[in-house]
């Protein structure tokens, strides 16, 4: 396989493990070694950038989302420059929270990053977001 095709492979198992809240699978595809991690998570304001704290946050997912029964990809980009990869995704969820009035459902627009280290490709960076309308700020 190509790096494009070994990359393209890690995205997929990185939407598999988000979709099915498989914590350890998810945290297997990162180079939790690595020294410059960065996980933007849409729901928390700053980035993480340890593994430490990229770890406990995967153990207390399954204890927040209570499921994701739409998880469909709208759109993606992937470029391989070397070891280096970034990822582009759009996606269109729809997720369960624990204790939530009501499902997060729309568009996850999603930016990964990895590296191939020992002949492996592997996540370094992490940032999912959601569109905000800007249209009522100017009516």
């Amino acid at each position: 396989m190509s790096d494009k095709q070994d990359v393209e492979v890690l995205y997929k198992k990185w939407c598999s493990a988000f979709q099915s809240v498989d914590a350890p699978r998810m945290k297997s595809l990162f180079d939790q070694s690595f020294d410059g991690l960065i996980y933007q998570p849409e729901e928390i304001p700053d980035p993480m950038f340890t593994w430490d704290v990229i770890d406990k946050y995967w153990d207390a997912i399954p204890s927040i989302v209570e499921s994701i029964p739409e998880w469909r990809e709208l759109t993606s980009q992937v470029s391989v420059d070397g070891n280096s990869a970034t990822v582009y995704l759009k996606l269109q969820t729809h997720i369960e929270l624990i204790g939530a009035q009501k499902p997060l459902i729309g568009e996850l627009r999603v930016t990964l990053g990895a590296h191939k280290v020992d002949n492996e490709w592997k996540l370094i960076k992490v940032h999912e977001s959601r569109h905000v309308d800007l249209s009522d700020l100017f009516k």
